[in-house]
This record gives C-alpha cells, structure tokens and sequence, in this order.
C-alpha cells in the first residue's frame, strides 16, 4: 500500500458553482486510485434526495461506499447551494453540510471559490444556457427589476450575492470538519496553473492519480458576446430551464435544439471576444459588488494565506456607496 492509501480519508468537493467542477468531474477525479470516485447521481439521491426530515446518515455510508477499502471520492457543485433560488441556496447548503458531516465525519472537504465579479457574470451567462430571458441587471438585481415578495423571501426563485459569498459556507465547514480538512483553493490560481494546482491538492489530500490529460478546454464555454441578445430572444421560444423566465410560446424539443444550435454558432470567432464584467455588468455594478464584498474577501485572503488583490477579488469598497443598479423611473412600471 502507497503512503498516499495508508492516509487516504473521504474527499468531498462542493464546488462552488462555475469554479471547474464539470472538468474535476469528467477529467481528473475518475483517474483516482487512491480512492473511489462516486458518480453524480448517487451523490444527488444520497445527500440532496428526499424531505429534510428523512435522512439516515448510516445508509448514506453504505450508498457512498465509505467502508469500502478505497474511501468515497465526491464532486458536486449542488452541495454548495442551488443555482437560482437566492436566499434558500444557503439553508440549502448549510444543512447538505450537516448531512456530509453526519455521514462522513473524517472528511476533508475541497472547496473552489471566484472572484464576484466573474462569478457573477460567468452565473449570469449559466442562466442563459439554461433558457433565462432577463438582462444581466435584472438577473443580478431582481429585487429593483420585478417584485420579489419582499415580505416572503423564498417565495419568488432568484438570483442573489449572498449564494457568492463564501464566508458563511467555509466558517460552516470550518465549524463541522476543523480548518485542517476543509482546503479552499482559488480558481484563478487553477485556471493559470492546473497541473500545478492538482499536484498541491494531490499532496495535501492523500490523493493519487492515475494518467490525467490536463485538456484545457472549458466544459461550459461562455457565450461570445454579440451573441448573448440573440440567446435571450430564443430563450423565449421555450417554458423549460431557468426559474422565473419569460416565454412568448412553447416549442416542442427547442430546448435541446436551441442549446446544440446556438453551441455550434459559438464556435465561430467572427463574433468578437467572450464577455467581460467590465463591459457586461458595467460599472456601477463593479462598485457595488466591491462595496459588498470587500470586507468579507478579506477574510478570506487571510483564511487562505494568499494575496486575493492580485487573483481579481474586491478588497476595498468604493469612495462613496453605491446604490445597486435599477431601471429608470420611468420604466419601474414593468415590475408588474
């Protein structure tokens, strides 16, 4: 037995969401040989199935294989929260981390964060391929875009910051798991040095690895720019994807069909640069993400002994505060 298997413990990867869960997923966490690596849909029927009252943390040790020789090896960005629900997305993944520490209590837990600012946009371009329809301020900001139900705050599926806020999430883990097994990692330092940053985790994890193609393609490749309005305008052919959308007529099998057809028209360079944050979300919406986060983000630069400034993350709140984005008064009639 490696020294890597005789320390070998269960690994639980819960994203965050768009940090490159999809490629651990299909490139590199199969190859383990330290440990055994879970599919997806058993993870899902075993830590996010069933009511909130039913789960059996012995049977999620059998369905896990945690007495198996080689420990459970997990990947799923949903046990950090759900896409699009706001404010639900953290009760959610607060109590799927009591789950995970009920059933494997000697885990060592792999978390990716983002910088807001591309979080949010590379969130908003999701929403898209998922068959959204809003702008990205009213996807950002629905609460000045449309009523939310202020009063009932789950009532309405939504985007919202705090679901790209990692302190309260980490500090959970932090709290169940202790600091030593709960290992964030920043998803720019892994998109500018992958084999770099797999090799760390590999040593810090006890994790051993077969041949992996360190292929540097994205899985979900973002959306050129020119084309993100042409997106919208046939996300509203169909009633199917994203919560809260807007449908003009429902076509039968366009969902797929659109999704494959507009994969294909994205190949094609002629149609300019991917999205920035900078020219996507504009301005105000940079401040007021810098204003929001900075605080937090410098928590999280000491939690994780790194210099966050240089990697693009917000450390300093702007000059004066800002108001988040809106539409102008003349226009708010449309929340209705």
């Amino acid at each position: 037995m490696t020294e890597a298997h005789a320390i070998a413990r269960p690994i639980v990867h819960i994203g965050f969401h768009k940090t490159a869960t999809s490629w651990f997923q299909a490139t590199v966490y199969p190859h383990a040989v330290s440990h055994s690596y879970v599919g997806r849909r058993a993870v899902r029927d075993t830590l996010l199935g069933g009511t909130a009252f039913e789960f059996d943390a012995a049977a999620a040790r059998t369905a896990l294989g945690a007495g198996e020789p080689r420990p459970p090896l997990i990947c799923e960005e949903d046990l950090s929260g759900t896409l699009h629900i706001g404010l639900a997305s953290g009760y959610v993944a607060k109590g799927v981390a009591e789950r995970i520490a009920a059933a494997l209590p000697g885990a060592q837990i792999v978390i990716f964060v983002r910088a807001q600012p591309t979080a949010a946009l590379s969130w908003y371009v999701q929403y898209l391929r998922e068959g959204g329809t809003a702008s990205a301020s009213a996807y950002l900001f629905p609460e000045t875009h449309r009523h939310v139900g202020h009063g009932r705050p789950f009532m309405v599926p939504r985007f919202d910051f705090s679901q790209i806020d990692y302190r309260g999430l980490i500090e959970t883990y932090d709290a169940l798991f202790g600091c030593d097994n709960v290992h964030v990692y920043a998803y720019e330092a892994f998109a500018a040095d992958r084999r770099g940053t797999i090799d760390r985790m590999c040593g810090e994890l006890g994790l051993e690895l077969g041949a992996v193609d360190f292929d540097t393609r994205p899985r979900n490749d973002s959306y050129r720019r020119v084309l993100l309005p042409f997106v919208r305008v046939a996300n509203l052919l169909t009633s199917r994807g994203a919560p809260g959308k807007r449908a003009l007529i429902h076509l039968p099998y366009w969902y797929a069909g659109r999704k494959e057809l507009l994969k294909q028209v994205n190949r094609f360079g002629l149609l300019g640069r991917r999205p920035t944050p900078e020219g996507l979300l504009g301005r105000q919406t940079l401040d007021w993400i810098a204003q929001r986060f900075a605080a937090n983000n410098r928590w999280l630069g000491k939690r994780m002994s790194l210099d966050l400034r240089q990697l693009g993350y917000p450390l300093d709140p702007p000059a004066v505060p800002v108001d988040p984005p809106a539409p102008p008064r003349w226009w708010r009639w449309t929340r209705n």
